[in-house]
C-alpha cells in the first residue's frame, strides 16, 4: 500500500499556490476544507496499513484468496451505471462494496471488529442506530444525483483514494493538471503507478471477497473506462460490460455532478467553472471511444455493450440479455427481484434539467467535439 506522494504533495501545491482563479479557489471553507482532507489523510492511510498488516496475521490465508470471474460495470459518468450495479448486486449470487467498506474498512479486521460492535449495539438498544441515521440523512442532503449512505453500494475506484491515485480526486480538486493522465490511465500512468495501483486493488477486492466468501464481485466505476486494458491483464478472465448514453445527456449531467461537488468542497465564483465542460467534453470522448475499440475484441462471453435507454425502459429483458451471454445462471429469486425493479422504473422520470448556454456548452460543440469522433470510430451512439 503505497500511495502516492508525488500527486499528494503536488495537490497541496496546487490548492495552497496556484488556485487564484479556479473553482478551487482558497476561501475560509476551503482553506478549512483543505486542512481536514491533509491532515487526515495520512491518520486514515497509516490506519489501514496497519489494519492490512493485522489482516496478514490473523488470516494468513487471504493470500490464497481467489478472485475468479469479477464484472466491472463501466461507462462515462451519469451513464446508468450505479442503476445497473445496484440491481445486480440484489442477486445473491454476487456482492459489491458498500459506502462504509470503501471509507471505513477494507481489511478484514476491521470489518469483523464493526460486526462485533454492531452485535453489542443491537444487545444495549441499538444507540448507534441514531448516529447512523443522522449521518445517512446528512448525506443524503449533499447528494445530487444517486442515493448515497453507509450501507449503499458504491463505486470500488474510491478505494484507490486510500493511495491517492484516482481520477476520483477531481471531485475534490477542480485542478484538470492532477488528473489528466488519469483520463488516459492505460497510456499515460507510468508502468510503475499502474502496478501500485492495481496490487492495492486486487488486495482489497480479495479481502472483500474472504469477507463473502462463494460469491461474484461487481464492480462498478467510471473512472475504470480508462482503464481496461490494465485492468483485463489483471482479471484475464473478467466480464465487462460497457454502458453507453447519449453525449446530449451525459455531458451536461456530468457537468453539474462535479460542479456540486466543488460546491460541497469550496467556493466556485461561478455555478458552472469552465474547467468543468472543457476537461469533461474531452474525458467523455475518450471514454466512449477507447474503452469498446479495446474490449471489442474480447470474446462475447467477456464484453457486453449495454444501450442506456435499454436498461432504463426494461432492466429484467436487459440484464436477462447480459445473463446469457455471459452465461451465468439467474436463480428464480433475482429474476422476480429484476421483475418488480422493472415495474418501478416504469413509473420513474427525472427532474434534472440543465441549461446547456450557462454550462457554457452547446448541441453543436457537443455534436462536433464527442459525438461525431466517437461515430468516426463506429462507436455505437444512439
Amino acid at each position: 500500500m503505497i500511495p502516492n506522494i508525488k500527486l499528494f504533495f503536488k495537490t497541496i501545491y496546487i490548492s495552497f499556490f496556484k488556485s487564484e482563479g479556479t473553482p478551487g479557489r482558497l476561501s475560509p471553507k476551503r482553506f478549512f476544507v483543505l486542512l481536514f482532507i491533509f491532515i487526515i489523510y495520512p491518520l486514515w492511510h497509516y490506519s489501514f496499513r496497519l489494519a492490512y498488516s493485522l489482516d496478514n496475521l490473523f488470516f494468513p490465508h487471504l493470500k490464497e484468496q481467489d478472485i475468479k470471474q469479477p464484472i466491472f460495470i463501466i461507462g462515462n459518468f451519469r451513464s446508468g451505471t450505479t442503476l445497473l450495479h445496484r440491481l445486480l448486486v440484489k442477486d445473491e449470487q454476487t456482492t459489491g462494496m458498500q459506502t462504509w467498506e470503501i471509507y471505513l474498512a477494507p481489511s478484514v479486521i476491521q470489518r469483523k471488529m464493526i460486526h462485533w460492535l454492531m452485535k453489542i449495539n443491537r444487545l444495549v438498544g441499538n444507540p448507534i442506530d441514531h448516529v447512523l441515521k443522522a449521518f445517512d440523512k446528512a448525506l443524503q442532503e449533499y447528494s445530487y444525483m444517486h442515493p448515497t449512505g453507509l450501507q449503499e453500494i458504491e463505486e470500488d475506484s474510491h478505494v484507490l483514494l486510500h493511495i491517492w491515485s484516482t481520477y476520483d480526486l477531481f471531485a475534490f480538486f477542480p485542478f484538470p493538471e492532477l488528473i489528466r493522465n488519469y483520463i488516459y490511465y492505460d497510456d499515460a500512468v507510468p508502468e510503475g503507478q499502474k502496478k501500485i495501483d492495481m496490487t492495492y486493488y486486487r488486495e482489497v477486492l480479495k479481502r472483500h471477497i474472504y469477507t463473502n466468501p462463494g460469491k461474484r464481485y461487481v464492480s462498478k466505476s467510471p473512472s475504470f473506462s480508462a482503464k481496461v486494458r490494465t485492468l483485463h491483464e489483471q482479471f484475464p478472465d473478467a466480464k465487462f460490460i460497457n454502458l453507453m448514453r447519449s453525449p446530449k445527456s451525459v455531458i451536461p449531467s456530468s457537468v453539474s455532478m462535479f460542479s456540486n461537488h466543488w460546491r460541497t468542497y469550496g467556493d466556485p465564483a461561478e455555478e458552472y467553472p469552465k474547467p468543468a465542460s472543457k476537461v469533461i467534453m474531452e474525458q467523455a470522448r475518450h471514454w466512449y471511444i477507447y474503452p469498446h475499440r479495446y474490449l471489442k475484441n474480447l470474446p462475447d462471453s467477456q464484453y457486453i455493450l449495454v444501450q442506456y435507454d435499454d436498461l432504463v425502459n426494461d432492466p429484467e429483458s436487459t440484464i436477462e440479455q447480459i445473463y446469457t451471454q455471459f452465461g451465468i445462471e439467474m436463480t428464480p429469486k433475482f429474476h422476480q427481484i429484476l421483475h418488480t425493479e422493472s415495474e418501478k422504473s416504469k413509473q420513474y422520470k427525472s427532474h434534472h434539467q440543465y441549461s446547456l448556454g450557462d454550462m457554457g456548452l452547446s448541441d453543436q460543440g457537443i455534436e462536433k467535439q464527442v459525438r461525431l469522433p466517437a461515430l468516426k470510430q463506429h462507436i455505437p451512439l444512439k
